[in-house]
């Protein structure tokens, strides 16, 4: 099956790591990260439009610091990805990612210029970029193959969990008349303790370094063909997967707000809750689905149901209920995708370019992400009248991306032995 090159040997050990154990110290270690980062995240990012606008920027600013931030967090993602490689222990670089990530928002409130607010918010993204790596390496290392999705769903589960938490905190705050800055510096909270859940629960039991004098052009082609290939598909399916914010714009402008009295704008925040609370609800379902069945199927089946939903905006009316449904399969797709994307990556990665090839996989989402929201906005802003056309656009990538990864073979790599899987860490 696929998703399954690793086998039941992989996962022999003692300690932290039992047979068909998902859920230890570390796998809660670093759920509750995400969980808690996630947390903050929201609740800056909510409050964040506020800030620029009390300072006197507008949506240019906004625009300009949200591209650069993204930008130079997929530089930083496949950064660390080699830096994973390169260094004996990868719980410091994760630890210190969330804490640069947490201090970086958090001083968005004491800004008071929008090139401090860029930079803030740059720092903060550049230390989210770099944890990615180790915090997926650590994950994988503390797990058998054979229940990797079920420990990476759990950790999905808890960013979701966190993305449907910080909104809804972050406007119970506004509605008690605290003021955006104040909220942006409160976010330091849930920010430290996402810190302190790698720093106190993960264990790691340092090992050599796997790649320590290979150049990163040597690093990047270790991690093999077929998971390059893999890659490819990827890359074609995030030009299409667009950011969500798209989707809320969508419905605030073609939605009067007739569902349960709420005006269009709320309307929208609440699909967007309820887009990710069904996101939170099914990945560790899918995760373990994942396992049974090989993370590729997820993949592919997430896939394929992300290019329905994005057709569906595109000739589905836009009525409350119908786009109810749309928000509903799209948490389902993005599940799909965030749980089975680096389980799968895993199985096809040799051993010493895991942490490349994580940090690869992170940037290539990243680079897919920023190309489509910019190609369905231009499509949307030549097109006003009909924003059936970007969605079209949309959904087309991803359907050719779902075809790439569905023609993926297993290679070889996936197979072998992990010695630090093995030492029980």
């Amino acid at each position: 099956m696929d998703g399954q090159a690793g086998g039941r040997g992989e996962g022999e050990g003692e300690d932290e790591v039992n047979a068909g154990r998902w859920l230890n110290r570390t796998t809660a270690g670093v759920s509750l990260a995400s969980l808690f980062s996630d947390v903050s995240h929201e609740l800056g990012t909510a409050v964040l439009p506020g800030v620029l606008l009390s300072i006197g920027a507008g949506p240019a600013a906004v625009g300009i610091v949200e591209g650069m931030a993204d930008g130079l967090s997929s530089v930083a993602k496949l950064w660390g990805g080699v830096l994973t490689d390169r260094v004996s222990r990868r719980k410091p670089l994760a630890s210190v990612g969330y804490l640069v990530t947490a201090v970086g928002m958090a001083t968005i409130g004491l800004c008071t210029q929008a090139w401090q607010v860029l930079l803030c918010r740059v720092a903060a993204w550049i230390g989210r970029g770099s944890r990615s790596a180790p915090r997926d390496f650590l994950m994988t290392q503390a797990v058998p193959a054979e229940v990797r999705g079920k420990a990476f769903g759990m950790e999905r589960a808890g960013d979701a969990l966190g993305a449907v938490i910080g909104p809804l905190v972050a406007l119970a705050l506004l509605s008690l008349g605290l003021a955006p800055q104040q909220i942006m510096i409160g976010s330091l909270l849930p920010g430290l303790l996402a810190f302190l859940a790698i720093v106190v629960l993960v264990k790691e039991r340092p090992g050599p370094a796997a790649t320590p004098s290979a150049t990163i052009r040597a690093s990047l082609a270790g991690t093999g063909a077929p998971f390059r290939r893999y890659l490819g598909g990827i890359l074609l399916f995030g030009c299409g997967d667009f950011s969500r914010t798209l989707l809320i714009l969508y419905a605030i402008q073609h939605v009067s707000g007739s569902l349960f009295s709420l005006t269009g704008a709320s309307l929208a925040i609440a699909l967007y809750v309820v887009h990710n609370a069904v996101s939170a609800l099914v990945a560790f379902p899918l995760g373990a689905i994942g396992d049974r069945v090989g993370h590729k199927a997820v993949i592919v089946s997430g896939y394929a149901l992300a290019a329905a939903t994005t057709a569906g905006f595109a000739f589905v009316p836009a009525a409350p209920l119908n786009l109810a449904v749309l928000f509903v399969a799209s948490g389902v797709a993005i599940a799909c995708e965030e749980v089975a994307e680096k389980a799968y990556a895993v199985d096809l990665l040799p051993r010493a370019t895991r942490g490349t090839g994580l940090g690869l996989l992170a940037a290539v989402n990243g680079i897919g992400d920023m190309i489509s929201s910019a190609l369905v906005g231009v499509l949307w802003a030549a097109f006003p009248a009909s924003p059936a056309i970007g969605f079209l656009g949309a959904a087309g990538l991803q359907l050719a991306g779902t075809v790439v990864v569905s023609l993926q073979t297993s290679g070889p790599v996936g197979a072998e032995r992990d010695p630090a899987i093995e030492s029980g860490v």
